[in-house]
């Protein structure tokens, strides 16, 4: 589940009304058919000595060493600007609590964003299991945490949402609020980063029937987090006025960091900024794994790099280096976060889960029997959208 649930309610709340009802429901089916289509896409890869049957594997053993490449390159592009997304959030998340719950006044940006950033630095120094293992400790409270404070925020509820159902600029005022709001929407229900692996682990488990079982797993994951996210987005909303979700937007803060301002007890307030700050450690932490070993298969297929370079020490540093400078120039500029997740981050990603594998159904035989299918069309569809949304988004710029 990406932290991105965290700013859906901002989104999802300012769409409007019937625009929220819209999503709410397309995003079920959004998420279900790209994650099914993704994963049987890696199903195909054969695992042999050296290769464990992963996403780029099963590009390279179907579609050929460019593609294995381009993919390589598109995966580390899409997975690395995400980190910035965590840095902002961690960084507004730690000034808002001192502003607001210890009352010490508005620290200054240029100073917390690079603290912020080396303290998650410090982290991922550890090796991969240890990490891991911190994030592992850390997703089972976020997922209980956005069903506790959903259930909190319900003394809260009021009606002010519903003025937008009346006044909502018809027909095309929805279309253009479901337009706007759907690449957070599918972000925040997004678990791609981990699909690739879960499929190897039961490969390796499975063998041929894996693929029953994967399906199995996926729909049991869509529906938690499709029933969590929605619970807890739905919550803040009818818990914040729509302009109070427009100045949590314009404050660049999550919902749960803005609804800790309507909690009465402190206990609670500072809670719910606490699970902010640890959602995204997690976020932060998985980006990082992901972006290491995507960097690591850049450099071996893409620059043709040694595996004395690749395993080294100086590759790491030079990542290191690099996340540093990418990640802590935004938080110290606050950059929009909706904004990065429309332009950037969604529009990257659909490529690999939304048209790669609708294009591997006419490449491979093992997928030819999902060609034409029209939840195959239904997910290029969406994944159309979402690419001209980006482009329109960076157009207004």
């Amino acid at each position: 589940m990406s932290s991105g649930a965290l700013f859906w309610p901002i989104s999802l709340g300012l769409a409007g009304f019937w625009a929220m009802v819209i999503l709410t429901v397309l995003v079920l089916p959004i998420t279900f058919f790209s994650h099914q289509a993704y994963a049987r896409f890696v199903q195909t890869a054969t695992a042999t000595t050296g290769k464990e049957g992963n996403l780029i594997d099963a590009a390279e053993e179907h579609l050929g060493v460019r593609w294995a490449k381009w993919l390589t390159f598109v995966y580390f592009i899409t997975v690395f600007p995400a980190m910035m997304v965590y840095t902002i959030t961690i960084t507004n998340t730690l000034i808002d609590f001192f502003n607001t719950q210890l009352h010490l006044g508005i620290l200054p940006r240029v100073v917390v964003a690079p603290l912020v950033v080396v303290m998650l630095l410090a982290v991922v120094q550890f090796n991969t299991t240890v990490t891991v293992k911190v994030m592992g400790f850390i997703v089972v409270p976020f997922i209980a945490s956005l069903v506790f404070f959903g259930a909190m925020a319900a003394p809260s509820w009021n009606l002010s949402v519903l003025q937008t159902a009346s006044n909502f600029g018809g027909v095309t005022g929805l279309m253009s609020s479901v337009w706007v709001s759907l690449p957070v929407a599918i972000y925040a229900m997004g678990f791609t980063t981990v699909v690739s692996s879960m499929v190897v682990a039961q490969k390796r488990v499975y063998g041929e029937v894996a693929s029953k079982k994967v399906s199995s797993i996926l729909l049991v994951a869509v529906i938690l987090i499709f029933v969590t996210v929605v619970f807890f987005a739905w919550s803040c909303i009818f818990a914040l006025s729509p302009q109070e979700l427009a100045e949590a937007k314009a404050n660049n803060l999550t919902a749960l960091s803005y609804l800790a301002r309507k909690f009465d007890n402190p206990l609670l307030a500072t809670a719910s900024q606490l699970i902010v700050f640890l959602a995204t450690i997690k976020a932060f932490l998985a980006h990082f794994i992901a972006t290491k070993e995507s960097a690591k298969g850049f450099a071996s297929t893409c620059l043709n790099c040694s595996p004395a370079v690749i395993h080294g020490k100086g590759l790491q540093r030079v990542l290191t280096l690099f996340i540093f400078v990418v990640t802590t120039l935004p938080a110290i500029l606050n950059w929009n976060v909706l904004n990065l997740i429309q332009i950037i981050m969604v529009p990257a990603s659909v490529f690999m889960a939304y048209f790669l594998p609708q294009y591997a159904c006419y490449r491979i035989p093992a997928l030819h029997q999902y060609r034409g299918k029209a939840t195959g069309w239904f997910v290029m569809i969406v994944g159309t959208i979402v690419l001209i949304n980006g482009v329109v988004a960076v157009l207004k710029l």
